[in-house]
């Protein structure tokens, strides 16, 4: 493999030159604005022509490539040397901005052996250490001296179909060659690709690790789906799920996934282990769906979830409306008439069907306590709610440090009076923000902000999808916060005055 390779300008790509590459300058612009910074006049011009990689500003001045955003990181050579069966790569990249250039270099060491990536010494395998550095003229070049390598151990080379680039190709073919996409789900479900977890849903080194992985998912990998999997990876897993949910239509599944019902399952925390698909939500969207499958046929009830995926993801609707009105569905089904559900099944979860189901069950629970005890009795029995509920026992949350450590008091401890006086502030007085401890806090926050949590998220805080944390103001319960595993806001309903 030759040793060094710098960016050519004319070609637009990347080439072996004899000696050390000499830095570039990249070229800073903004394409949505059709837009170059001029070196020359200093300011944003207009482009108003583009030929043989290079561009004209309107102030006349000419422009080559490379052409890269403002405050990005362009890499323009690659020192490549190789000892034993580790191959060490200076990249050599410059730091651009409109206000600012400096020069960046950085030392990675691809070990065959160990299956590892170093960067400057350290393991790496976080997006963010190994992204967006390697061409993929390298990058080819040393899958393909790998490559040799599984082939004298399996006598075939592995290929490569992937959307993955640089060193997180290189990664995902030296831990698993024959099902290099992985890696790419891997980070969906949290794994660490030097775990033991890894290895064991991925299949390692085996030839037949992909079909493996699709048999751990329940999908049987047809041509058509190989085709999707190789296009966008995490496409499989939306499939996946909506296959578990209870379609069976082949191309309603294949319209699953998409972008959209990947982000819808992810916001859940979709994991898979052992074949056995679980997220937040499942049981009550299988509730949904198989009620619906029973009144209508599998396009009506999918094109009813998708209205509710597109519900999710709209900013201008909030989260709760959603997620609060499948968990109630799921409680109050049985209560419900064919007619009420074709309406639901027409709207999808909306804030219109959050709001019924919250009437009904507000409808539900009235009446003496005998009365409310058996209304809970009976769905729990129907629906099989969660122990801390069922029970109405207080469960204590296993909770970690740092999730405890979201607690905050807003604003002074102490202020001046009309006496000039330094007087503590009540946490009355101000907004305190409080971690969920046990299952009667649930309840207590449900009850008082007239939402799911009370009864819906015992069981996801207990085996720690979710975190909770509320805030009190003058007595009163004020905000509610859902927190993902990985410190994402999920959800914030508040209630005003």
């Amino acid at each position: 493999m030759e040793r060094y390779w710098s960016y050519n300008a004319k070609q637009n790509n990347y080439i072996p030159t004899v000696s050390e590459p000499l830095s570039a300058f990249p070229t800073i612009v903004n394409s949505k604005q059709r837009q170059v910074w001029c070196r020359s006049c200093h300011k944003w011009e207009p482009i108003i022509a583009f030929s043989n990689n290079v561009l004209k500003a309107q102030c006349g001045k000419l422009y080559a490539g490379p052409f890269i955003p403002n405050g990005s990181i362009f890499s323009y050579g690659f020192d490549v040397s190789k000892r034993d069966k580790t191959f060490c790569i200076r990249v050599q990249s410059q730091a651009v901005a409109t206000d600012y250039r400096r020069l960046v270099e950085n030392n990675y060491e691809l070990d065959i052996n160990k299956k590892r990536i170093f960067k400057d010494g350290a393991p790496a395998y976080e997006h963010k250490d190994i992204a967006g550095v390697l061409c993929k003229e390298v990058t080819q070049n040393l899958i393909d001296e790998i490559g040799d390598e599984y082939k004298i151990q399996y006598g075939i080379k592995p290929s490569v179909t992937s959307s993955l680039k640089g060193f997180s190709l290189l990664l995902g073919y030296l831990l698993c060659p024959f099902n290099v996409n992985f890696y790419l789900i891997s980070r969906h479900w949290g794994l660490n690709p030097y775990d033991a977890d890894f290895t064991t849903l991925s299949s390692g080194d085996t030839s037949d690790a992909e079909n493996e992985m699709f048999a751990s998912l329940g999908i049987r990998p047809s041509k058509s789906v190989r085709k999707l999997y190789q296009k966008f990876p995490q496409g499989i897993i939306s499939y996946a799920a909506a296959k578990d949910l209870g379609f069976t239509d082949v191309n309603l599944l294949m319209k699953s996934a998409n972008a959209r019902w990947y982000a819808f399952f992810q916001y859940f925390m979709l994991t898979v282990n052992d074949g056995e698909i679980n997220y937040t939500i499942r049981r009550q969207l299988r509730r949904f769906i198989g009620d619906m499958l029973a009144l209508t046929n599998q396009k009506t009830v999918w094109n009813s979830l998708d209205r509710t995926v597109n519900y999710l993801l709209d900013k201008n609707i909030r989260n709760f409306y959603v997620t609060d009105g499948i968990q109630m569905y799921a409680a109050k089904a049985r209560h419900l008439t064919e007619r009420e559900k074709r309406q639901i099944l027409s709207e999808g979860f909306n804030q219109y069907t959050h709001d019924f189901l919250m009437r009904r069950q507000e409808e539900r629970y009235t009446g003496t306590l005998l009365d409310i005890f058996a209304a809970y009795f009976e769905d729990v029995q129907e629906n099989g709610m969660d122990d801390a509920f069922i029970s109405n026992k207080n469960i204590v949350f296993e909770l970690e440090q740092n999730f405890l450590d979201l607690e905050y008091k807003t604003g002074d401890d102490f202020t001046i009076n009309e006496n000039k006086e330094r007087v503590p502030v009540s946490d009355e007085d101000r907004y305190c923000f409080y971690v969920a401890r046990d299952s009667q806090t649930l309840r207590t926050i449900g009850s008082e902000m007239s939402n799911c949590v009370g009864w819906g998220y015992a069981e996801a805080v207990k085996e720690r999808r979710s975190t909770i944390v509320y805030a009190k103001h003058k007595g009163k319960y004020k905000i509610c916060i859902e927190v993902a595993p990985d410190f994402s806001i999920r959800q914030a309903p508040t209630i005003q005055n």
